[in-house]
């Protein structure tokens, strides 16, 4: 009968070639888009750790939702720079009074901009963190106090 001869040599190489070549390319589009999606997450993670590009609220007129939300982000920090010496403890939200009882209204005064937005969330954080942290360990709280003071207006500064 018939014998299938063997492939030759130069065709199996051939072959061998071709593959390795489109390994490489499925390789080198994989590294592309990871390279992609890594500058893409640089982009947006780097500014917010750095604080660059901070969006200060807009100075506005007394009554104004941006003016009460900057106010308020102002006296709300300041009562956490008052209630420091309990931070960690249980006594903490009782030194926040009585200005963290506006929390409220002050933080619907800034859900109305996205510079408000930006404004409570740092304040947000600088009071998780100083509810964690003891008393000593304030220093680390100074990148944290410079970005809430960096989100209000120059004249509340």
């Amino acid at each position: 009968m018939f014998r299938r001869s063997p492939m030759p040599e130069a065709t199996r190489d051939d072959a061998a070639r071709a593959r390795l070549q489109g390994k490489r390319a499925v390789l080198g589009v994989i590294l592309l888009v990871s390279l992609a999606i890594i500058g893409a997450s640089a982009l947006q993670i780097v500014p917010a750790v750095f604080g660059a590009g901070t969006r200060p609220i807009p100075a506005a007129p007394p009554g104004s939702s941006a003016r009460t939300c900057a106010e308020g982000v102002l006296r709300l920090e300041l009562a956490l720079e008052r209630a420091v010496d309990a931070a960690g403890s249980a006594s903490f939200q009782g030194r926040l009074e009585p200005e963290w009882a506006a929390e409220p209204t002050v933080r619907q005064a800034c859900d109305q901009s996205s510079e408000g937005i930006d404004a409570w969330a740092a304040l947000a954080r600088l009071r998780s963190a100083e509810e964690q942290l003891s008393p000593r360990a304030q220093a680390e709280l100074e990148p944290l106090r410079r970005d809430v003071i960096a989100h209000l207006p120059a004249d509340l500064r």
